[in-house]
């Protein structure tokens, strides 16, 4: 080879040059530049190296330790709509933000071939873990069919099986019975309510919170004005058409999220009816559709943007803990949500 060849080789820094710069093995480099726990003298040393050598990580070589994959696996339900989209965009930012990518795959509630779907997935990528968010969260043979091929996995608003992995949510059953109790200080005491799919626990929480905030304020819970849904704006739509339906007179109806509570605004609208002068409605969620829709939506606002990012932060906590420590991480972590009021109960 020529001097002038030689001169145009490629002078790249490699991983390797940080290892011998560092005095410390290609694993050793890996696991500090994917910020695995090492010893804080092995850290200060390898860091040095990266410095001094201007090195830039290739992604080819962020799995040399073996033990990650930068693959997370994300299962949804599309029947929360709004919110599920929302929640989507928040994990593929933060996995992008600390560099894993997302693999997302679709399954629907009810599914009976769970079993298969998870194997496929598990075989098909090599995943560190899954974010499972509602209502699969809560879906038991989907629990079962996790735990069975071993995949670490974190949850998103569990009302069900609280014990049964790490998770991230917000007190429903306390949101709720505030949200409640700011319809009883406008004056309402003849108040509606749709239920969620009352298969899900967090439908559970939130009836129950309204149940509790009626009783404490002394009014009674008209069965007639309890109508179920299933988070959908369609069974919105039915659900409201039965309460006005009953004939039973009602000042304000408080849905279980916001698709159902705009459904209830359309309906109130359809006949006639101003809100909030003739019927006040509250949501739940703040998702995009509650400033879409006149009058804007008086809801909970659920901090989706945290709870995605706390999940994959959590999740990543729970792999690290299994495969360093050979620990099975148990989190529960609750996000603080907060009463958002619009011209849908209040007069703007």
């Amino acid at each position: 080879m020529s001097k002038k060849q030689r001169a145009g080789k490629s002078t790249r820094v490699t991983m390797k040059d940080v290892a011998k710069r560092a005095g410390v093995s290609l694993m050793t480099v890996s696991r500090v530049l994917n910020k695995d726990r090492v010893a804080a003298d092995t850290y200060d040393k390898v860091m040095e190296a990266v410095q001094a050598l201007n090195y830039r990580l290739d992604a080819s070589a962020r799995s040399l330790s073996g033990s990650q994959s930068y693959l997370i696996g994300f299962l949804y339900d599309n029947s929360l709509g709004s919110y599920i989209s929302q929640y989507l965009i928040g994990v593929l930012q933060r996995c992008n933000e600390l560099g894993y990518h997302l693999v997302i795959e679709p399954c629907s509630y009810g599914e009976m071939d769970v079993d298969s779907i998870v194997e496929e997935l598990t075989k098909r990528y090599k995943l560190d873990g899954m974010i499972i968010p509602p209502p699969l969260c809560e879906y038991v043979p989907l629990l079962d069919a996790l735990d069975k091929v071993g995949v670490r996995y974190v949850r998103v608003g569990p009302g069900l099986e609280l014990d049964r992995s790490s998770y991230v949510s917000i007190d429903d059953y306390r949101a709720t019975f505030e949200m409640t109790e700011h319809l009883i200080a406008q004056g309402h005491k003849a108040i509606g309510f749709i239920k969620g799919d009352v298969h899900q626990g967090i439908a559970v929480s939130r009836f129950k919170g309204f149940q509790d905030a009626m009783s404490k304020h002394g009014l009674p819970v008209d069965e007639a004005l309890v109508a179920e849904g299933s988070f959908s704006f369609s069974s919105g739509m039915e659900a409201c058409k039965q309460i006005l339906d009953s004939g039973k007179p009602v000042t304000a109806i408080f849905a279980s999220n916001d698709d159902m509570a705009s459904a209830v605004i359309a309906a109130a609208h359809r006949r006639g009816m101003w809100v909030p002068e003739d019927l006040a409605v509250a949501g739940f969620d703040d998702t995009n559709i509650a400033t879409s829709i006149f009058p804007q939506l008086t809801t909970v606002r659920q901090p989706i943007k945290e709870l995605s990012t706390q999940s994959v932060n959590l999740l990543i906590e729970v792999v690290k803990a299994d495969s360093l420590l050979g620990i099975k991480l148990q989190k529960h972590e609750i996000l603080a949500h907060s009463l958002i009021q619009r011209g849908s109960t209040v007069l703007e």
